[in-house]
């Protein structure tokens, strides 16, 4: 059983533009209308064919554009996704689903979706099964690097330094390892990515090993 926390005590020491973001980051807007926000207001980027190579195992992966605010409100703020995480594993994973399933139509419904050359249903399927996710985007896991909409934004090289905390939690600044370091941070980006669950052509799931215990992983460390 995991501790079920609280983020009243979420205090931030930002490296960049603070007296612009925190009165965004405090006001106290909720998940689902900081949800509905990005689905009123994303573009989507891009859609691509992912796949476990040499298994029948594949996935769209979409990168959308949501803006600094928006991007902030989601990843950073306490009412966010990875507060969600920090709150509770549970919580966590509720939230995924949540956001995923009502992003799904809006995805789905994009003239690039057929660029996954994924059929319709399948594209559905993968984005409602339950391990389907959303993240940052990251440098170096772009699933085509010619293509604009994939561009990473987000790097170990761009964190800063590792022992200056811009979340502070009572936890996740106080945790060791390169995911506590680069989870204490509060990175100020433009791009969301999303990625459908890992389905063969019978729907069977699939979870990469080191996956399976992502809720934990951000509860504990703020990263995965």
């Amino acid at each position: 059983m995991h501790k079920n926390r609280s983020t009243c005590s979420w205090i931030y020491s930002l490296r960049e533009e603070a007296c612009t973001r925190l009165p965004v980051l405090t006001a106290g807007t909720t998940f689902a209308e900081i949800t509905q926000r990005i689905i009123s207001e994303m573009s989507v980027l891009c859609c691509h064919y992912s796949e476990i190579v040499g298994t029948g195992f594949s996935r769209p992966v979409y990168t959308v554009q949501v803006g600094k605010e928006l991007f902030d409100l989601f990843f950073n703020s306490p009412d966010g996704y990875r507060a969600a995480y920090f709150r509770s594993p549970g919580d966590g994973l509720n939230a995924n689903i949540s956001f995923i399933r009502a992003i799904s139509l809006p995805l789905e419904e994009s003239p690039l979706s057929a660029n996954s050359k994924l059929c319709s249903s399948r594209i559905h399927q993968c984005l409602v099964t339950p391990s389907a996710k959303v993240w940052l985007v990251e440098h170096g896991k772009e699933i085509d690097s010619k293509c604009p909409g994939c561009t990473g934004e987000w790097s170990s090289g761009t964190a800063g330094r590792p022992d200056q905390a811009e979340i502070h939690n009572g936890v996740w600044e106080a945790a060791s390892g390169p995911n506590a370091e680069w989870g204490r941070k509060a990175p100020y980006l433009t791009k969301l990515r999303v990625m459908g669950a890992f389905l063969d052509d019978q729907y069977h799931e699939c979870v990469p090993q080191d996956k399976r215990f992502r809720a934990y992983g951000i509860y504990r460390d703020g990263w995965s």
